[in-house]
Protein backbone atom coordinates (compact mmCIF):
# COMPACT_ATOMS: atom_id res chain seq x y z
CA UNK A 1 0.00 0.00 0.00
CA UNK A 2 2.77 2.30 0.28
CA UNK A 3 3.90 1.95 -3.03
CA UNK A 4 0.28 2.46 -4.25
CA UNK A 5 0.02 5.65 -2.40
CA UNK A 6 3.60 6.72 -3.65
CA UNK A 7 2.15 6.28 -7.42
CA UNK A 8 -0.64 8.74 -6.69
CA UNK A 9 1.45 11.36 -5.27
CA UNK A 10 3.87 11.09 -7.82
CA UNK A 11 0.91 10.70 -10.54
CA UNK A 12 -0.70 14.19 -8.99
CA UNK A 13 2.47 15.84 -8.97
CA UNK A 14 4.78 15.23 -11.95
CA UNK A 15 4.28 17.59 -14.76
CA UNK A 16 1.60 15.63 -17.66
CA UNK A 17 3.43 13.06 -19.45
CA UNK A 18 4.43 9.55 -19.57
CA UNK A 19 5.51 9.51 -15.94
CA UNK A 20 1.97 10.55 -14.46
CA UNK A 21 0.09 7.38 -17.11
CA UNK A 22 2.75 5.11 -15.47
CA UNK A 23 2.09 6.33 -11.90
CA UNK A 24 -1.68 5.98 -12.29
CA UNK A 25 -1.85 3.05 -13.74
CA UNK A 26 0.90 1.89 -10.93
CA UNK A 27 -1.71 2.96 -8.50
CA UNK A 28 -4.79 1.57 -9.81
CA UNK A 29 -3.67 -1.89 -11.01
CA UNK A 30 -1.13 -2.72 -7.74
CA UNK A 31 -3.66 -3.45 -5.40
CA UNK A 32 -5.44 -5.96 -8.19
CA UNK A 33 -2.14 -8.22 -8.59
CA UNK A 34 -1.35 -7.75 -4.83
CA UNK A 35 -4.69 -10.01 -4.33
CA UNK A 36 -4.49 -12.06 -7.26
CA UNK A 37 -0.91 -12.97 -5.58
CA UNK A 38 -2.27 -13.18 -1.98
CA UNK A 39 -5.56 -15.28 -2.85
CA UNK A 40 -3.10 -17.97 -5.37
CA UNK A 41 -0.20 -18.46 -2.10
CA UNK A 42 -3.32 -19.42 0.00
CA UNK A 43 -5.06 -21.51 -2.30
CA UNK A 44 -2.75 -25.07 -2.32
CA UNK A 45 -4.51 -27.95 -1.81
CA UNK A 46 -4.51 -30.07 1.15
CA UNK A 47 -3.95 -33.60 0.52
CA UNK A 48 -5.02 -34.87 4.18
CA UNK A 49 -8.81 -33.10 3.85
CA UNK A 50 -10.94 -36.28 3.48
CA UNK A 51 -13.57 -35.97 0.76
CA UNK A 52 -17.11 -36.21 2.10
CA UNK A 53 -20.32 -38.43 0.27
CA UNK A 54 -23.29 -37.31 0.98
CA UNK A 55 -25.91 -40.79 1.01
CA UNK A 56 -27.87 -41.93 -1.98
CA UNK A 57 -31.45 -42.31 -0.67
CA UNK A 58 -33.93 -44.46 -2.77
CA UNK A 59 -37.70 -44.71 -2.11
CA UNK A 60 -39.40 -47.06 -4.08
CA UNK A 61 -43.15 -46.53 -5.30
CA UNK A 62 -44.62 -49.36 -3.08
CA UNK A 63 -43.98 -47.23 0.25
CA UNK A 64 -46.49 -44.44 -1.00
CA UNK A 65 -50.16 -44.59 -0.02
CA UNK A 66 -52.82 -42.87 -0.93
CA UNK A 67 -54.69 -42.12 2.14
CA UNK A 68 -58.81 -41.73 1.72
CA UNK A 69 -60.55 -39.77 3.95
CA UNK A 70 -62.24 -42.92 5.72
CA UNK A 71 -59.01 -44.14 6.53
CA UNK A 72 -57.50 -40.84 8.17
Amino acid sequence: MVVRVACIILAVSVPLGWFTLFFSLGAIFLPYFAVVIANEVGSAPSDKATKVVAPTLSISADQFKIKTEDES
